[in-house]
């Protein structure tokens, strides 16, 4: 009973990692349309509280999904748990995707020319739902829903996973990491010019596997203290600041592992009433990721004509974030939440023993 006490208590760590990191994509989103209101004002850029990564909150968000599942996942080597692993998967990333993915299409069909779109449009659109990477015009792979990209590398993360769980624990993980290393290695001449190559042998599938290692790491009792915390999290925020050159998965997958780590194998977090809202938020961080373009961008173009230059942009930033914030908790409440539970107890398997009901709690949020 202890240790799952433990464990619940060092999964509001990962919630309060998911809410930040999502937070800060919001932020770094409307960084560039405030930059854009400044320009049109002749002022010049700034950054947001003068920190120019807010766009470190994807790798986050990498390294924490590598942590959770192998954290969430004790069946290697039984008989479908590929099969189970996937299908769990689909049913929590799925949904809420395709439904943005939609009110992104219908959006486009209204105004055509809001999206630079120069390859064959219906192809385009249908490898956006399908999580097929691909380029939206020449340089920019994204799909329709523009953070989407990320779900891509993370569907192949997945994938891969699945087939690591159909050989014992040890050798999988094994497996993975040698997969991944060979894939990373072979891949790094490519460009995206061939979208699907250039996703699947990504350095960025290494930042799954640092949070593979830090999911272990945790299982097999490593701690930390508060100082060593603080000294993680501080030499993460450090190597970002310096701004070092070199592959993505090394300038910014270390330092994210670096801050998961220190987050998650530091003294268990303890959600308070004063802190409650961060936990919730880290639950309704799916939603706020997936939907908060659909607030900065409008709010921007009010922003013009309301205010224009009579305020700070910062204050867009802040009005970006609080905006996002309530509208993605409404979504996660009334959408993605009732349909992840009405799928989950539709289609999931038998429920799990105690031990394990909190971990699979957590990666269905």
């Amino acid at each position: 009973m202890a240790a799952v006490v433990e464990k619940n208590a060092h999964l509001v760590a990962i919630q309060w990692l998911r809410a930040i990191a999502a937070a800060m994509v919001v932020l770094h989103h409307a960084g560039y349309y405030a930059n854009s209101v400044r320009e049109q004002y002749g002022a010049a850029h700034a950054d947001f509280l003068g920190v120019s990564f807010w766009w470190f909150g994807i790798h986050i968000f990498f390294v924490v999904s590598g942590f959770i599942m192998i954290y969430t996942t004790r069946d290697f080597g039984s008989p479908g748990a590929w099969r189970k692993f996937l299908w769990r998967r689909l049913l929590r990333i799925a949904p809420l995707y395709w439904i943005v993915t939609t009110v992104a299409v219908v959006l486009l069909l209204i105004f055509p020319h809001s999206l630079d779109i120069t390859s064959d449009r219906l192809a385009y659109v249908l490898k956006s739902y399908a999580f097929i990477p691909v380029l939206r015009s020449e340089g920019d792979l994204r799909p329709i829903v523009g953070q989407g990209w990320t779900l891509d590398t993370e569907m192949f993360f997945y994938a891969a996973f699945a087939l690591a769980t159909v050989l014992p624990r040890r050798l999988g993980v094994l497996a993975l990491s040698g997969s991944f290393c060979l894939l990373v290695a072979l891949g790094r001449n490519l460009t995206s010019a061939s979208p699907i190559l250039f996703t699947w042998t990504d350095g960025l599938l290494l930042e799954f596997l640092f949070g593979v290692y830090l999911g272990l790491a945790f299982e097999h009792g490593l701690r930390i203290s508060n100082v060593m915390r603080l000294a993680a999290i501080t030499l993460g925020l450090g190597l970002l600041a310096l701004e070092m050159k070199g592959p993505t998965f090394l300038t910014s997958g270390i330092p994210a592992a670096l801050i998961v780590g220190g987050a998650t194998l530091g003294p268990a977090l303890r959600e308070t009433s004063a802190t409650r809202w961060l936990t919730y938020l880290g639950d309704a961080s799916y939603s706020l990721y997936l939907t908060h373009t659909f607030i900065v961008r409008p709010l921007r173009n009010l922003w013009v004509v309301a205010i224009g230059d009579r305020a700070p942009a910062d204050f867009l930033i802040l009005a970006a974030l609080f905006a996002s914030i309530v509208f993605a908790v409404a979504v996660y409440r009334f959408v993605e939440k009732p349909i992840t539970t009405y799928l989950h107890r539709r289609f999931a398997a038998r429920a799990k023993p105690p031990r394990e009901s909190s971990a699979i709690a957590l990666a269905l949020k």
